[in-house]
């Protein structure tokens, strides 16, 4: 390890600052652009990784941290960017988006636009280690250096104040709890109410006891040790599907909704297959403008809602998308909205294969990498639009929406 001076240049998809030294490219962690910074380097393999000891001279997108969880001793990991100003985040993350493109797809795009919101107390969920320890319990998030070391939390800067409020209810009743060392629960806040799922634990003899002192929780859901996640308590009059994935961010979600909506029904579709589709919130306003619609999703719980909500011909179907889209297409239009590591090569194939074409293909990704490896294997389709939706502010994730049309011949 050898102390080095650089010039950070830029921002890297996982948010590190990315510099230059003697040739090397060196990846420093919490270091902005236009950084003068003094590292302790180590070089791996081809790149070099560089710990942040002092910042020299402040690049001019470097701001102060709002969270006091952000800098040493905590560390927190939860943030990536809280020393960069919101403007130079959204700027860095276009860039990562349009790169990505260019070294995975080796396509030439143009730079996307990035919607944005508000850069704060954004998140309605919150995920937290539950740690016990020599009489202490507590929770938090894990250093960013160091994914063992769990701080204990006392504010989360880009979290709800509502879901940080029942995080304290729920630790204020930590001894009804399940008994072990370690647990991990998940606080979502869904249609004004905070809704709360464990993991952990081989036993929960004190549920009531617990219900009693979180009145504010309305449901619970708990997988124990090996055991499969139940519902195990629901104060609530309708049941959502609550422990399913929900966008953290409420406002921009909804935009992104909006937009793909916007895009597929331009296409003036009568049949669209919306997959990885969740508890079919798109496919509910896809019918109601008067379109087919099958949903498939593999999540048994979503699947179920968004079946109670839809009528004949549209329909929910709980599958792999993989396995089921062979059989669905023909369509109008194809969405895809899959989780971070993107679709199955099987369904870039069939999508490559199918005769009638689609018009259109809209791909919805919180990953620029494998939405990139995803378009670069649709082998006869084009990117038409980019955009980009800032839904998490303060950290190097991005939403992106991708239109897709077959390429002309």
């Amino acid at each position: 390890m050898s102390v080095t001076e650089l010039t950070i240049e830029s921002l890297a998809t996982g948010g590190d600052g990315v510099g230059r030294a003697d040739g090397l490219v060196v990846f420093v962690p919490r270091a902005a652009p236009g950084d003068l910074v003094e590292v302790d380097l180590r070089v791996q393999g081809r790149v070099g990784r560089g710990h942040l000891t002092r910042v020299l001279r402040a690049g001019p997108s470097r701001v102060e941290a709002r969270c006091a969880h952000y800098a040493t001793p905590d560390r927190c990991g939860g943030c990536q960017w809280q020393h960069v100003g919101i403007d130079a985040q959204r700027q860095a993350k276009a860039q990562i988006v349009r790169d990505a493109f260019a070294r995975i797809a080796k396509r030439d795009v143009p730079l996307p636009t990035v919607a944005g919101g508000e850069p704060w107390r954004y998140r309605r969920t919150l995920t937290l280690a539950i740690r016990r320890e020599a009489g202490r319990t507590w929770a938090g998030l894990r250093a960013f250096d160091d994914p063992e070391a769990v701080f204990d939390l006392a504010d989360c800067e880009i979290t709800d104040l509502r879901v940080v409020e029942t995080w304290r209810e729920i630790l204020r009743a930590e001894r009804s709890l399940p008994a072990g060392p370690r647990l991990r629960g998940t606080v979502r806040f869904l249609d004004g109410r905070a809704l709360f799922t464990l993991e952990g634990g081989e036993e929960w003899p004190a549920i009531d006891p617990f219900l009693q002192a979180v009145p504010s929780v309305a449901a619970v859901w708990w997988q124990g040790e090996g055991k499969r996640r139940r519902l195990v308590a629901d104060r609530r009059a309708a049941a959502t599907p609550g422990a399913s994935f929900v966008q953290v961010n409420e406002d921009l979600a909804t935009a992104v909704q909006d937009h793909t909506i916007q895009l597929a029904l331009g296409y003036s579709p009568r049949r669209i297959i919306d997959a990885y589709s969740g508890s079919g919130d798109v496919a509910v306003r896809l019918q109601a403008a008067g379109v087919q619609v099958a949903a498939v999703e593999l999540d048994e719980e979503a699947s179920a809602f968004a079946a109670s909500r839809l009528t004949a011909p549209s329909r929910a179907i709980v599958a792999r998308v993989e396995d089921m889209l062979p059989r669905l297409l023909p369509a109008d239009v194809v969405i895809l909205n899959p989780p971070r590591a993107g679709v199955d090569a099987r369904v870039a194939a069939t999508l490559s294969a199918a005769m009638p074409r689609p018009s259109a293909i809209i791909y919805v990704s919180c990953d620029p990498a494998t939405l990139a490896r995803d378009v670069a294997r649709l082998e006869g389709w084009t990117v038409r639009s980019l955009k980009c939706f800032d839904l998490f502010p303060q950290t190097a994730h991005i939403e992106t929406v991708c239109e897709l049309v077959p390429a002309v011949a």
